[in-house]
């Protein structure tokens, strides 16, 4: 199911990004100045997609709000039980918005306990489940009460996002109602999806080594307390830029600046752009419609590396065999360096059981050097 605009034909890509987060698991952090509206804005949100809302005030709560507390049974086990607020959301069909508002002013104990909430949606010992979109929000040091920045592990775990007011909509709204939020489209994730944007983002971190992790140095507080690029946000990054629309531009730089910063985020845009590759899944279908020769070695890696994810995202037989013509395609066109480092992938990936079809010979002598063609 794709979100497209009700009310407005203006989509923001606040909303679009907030969207696109939930549907992969990604936490959203906005920052803004105390009375911007930012609670509102989510209330909104929430309200737009029918999902009930939990506002936890972190900088109000106890470590024990969120690791719960322990209950002796009487076997003599203990569990952890979790608060109300989280029972509701549990219970929720559809799942729904858990608000973590005034994350920068709680204590550090407190942000501690939230590390397990945020990332793997667990509170005390019961799992919210995967429906349940975590967003927070904090106010800059500089303007917060008792405000600090976030320590590196806890800021790693969110997309970052600034929310400023647009003065001239909020005078707008002011005498005419505030329109419902507009979003732009945003799509299901699927495995395919999901397997052709990891392949990108695999394919420019090949070439771009030093950029999978740069965490600022510990002494800039401001730094690791909001976005850089780590192995985890270059994934989430991934799995964002999969439920968006490919030509959604400043939903896209959003996204990727909030999560690896606004250098790494310009350079892999950059690189994407420039590398307008065709649909991994068309390749598969027919490797002839690909003009290997004429792609730079960046480009078909890049390519290939999505063949790979994209057959074998569903962890089938058959998708996986469908994988080696491409391969022995680029092989016969060029690209033979970067075909056997796609033909090593794809044998690591295959299904139990089953053998590796004819096409396989053209690789042979490397895979058997690397025990991958045993069993």
């Amino acid at each position: 199911m794709s979100t497209t605009p009700a009310l407005n034909r203006t989509t923001d890509p606040l909303l679009t990004v907030i969207a696109a987060a939930g549907r992969v698991g990604v936490p959203v952090l906005l920052w803004g100045h105390p009375g911007t509206g930012k609670s509102s804005l989510l209330s909104a949100v929430a309200a737009a997609e029918g999902l009930p809302m939990e506002t936890v005030i972190a900088s109000v709560r106890e470590p024990s709000d969120f690791a719960g507390l322990p209950v002796v049974a009487d076997d003599g086990t203990v569990t952890m039980a979790p608060p109300s607020w989280a029972r509701r959301l549990a219970d929720a069909e559809d799942g729904g918005f858990l608000f973590l508002d005034e994350l920068s002013t709680a204590p550090p104990a407190v942000q501690a306990a939230t590390l397990r909430v945020t990332l793997d949606r667990v509170v005390g010992d019961l799992p919210l489940g995967k429906k349940v979109r975590v967003i927070a929000a904090a106010n800059p040091p500089e303007s917060a009460a008792d405000g600090w920045d976030l320590p590196a592990p806890q800021a790693n775990r969110f997309l970052h996002i600034n929310h400023t007011l647009d003065t001239e909509a909020w005078c707008s709204g002011l005498i005419t109602g505030f329109p419902t939020p507009t979003m732009g489209r945003v799509y299901d994730p699927t495995r395919e999806r999901l397997a052709a944007s990891r392949g990108q983002v695999s394919a420019f971190i090949h070439h771009h080594g030093d950029l999978l992790h740069r965490m600022p140095p510990t002494t800039d507080a401001s730094a690791t307390g909001r976005a850089w690029p780590s192995p985890r946000t270059w994934t989430m990054l991934a799995d964002v830029l999969a439920v968006l629309d490919a030509h959604d531009t400043p939903a896209a730089l959003l996204a990727a600046s909030g999560l690896v910063g606004t250098g790494p985020a310009t350079e892999f845009l950059n690189w994407r752009e420039n590398n307008d590759l065709p649909d991994p899944a068309d390749v598969i279908d027919d490797p002839t419609t690909t003009n290997w020769s004429a792609l730079r070695p960046d480009q078909a890696y890049a390519l290939l590396s999505s063949v790979v994810a994209t057959a074998t995202a569903p962890g089938t037989k058959a998708g996986w065999l469908r994988a080696w013509p491409v391969l022995a395609h680029a092989n016969d066109n060029g690209k033979a360096d970067i075909a056997v480092n796609a033909a090593l992938s794809l044998l690591r990936a295959r299904p139990a059981g089953t053998m590796p079809p004819t096409s396989v010979k053209a690789f042979t002598r490397v895979l058997d050097a690397a025990g991958l063609l045993n069993g």
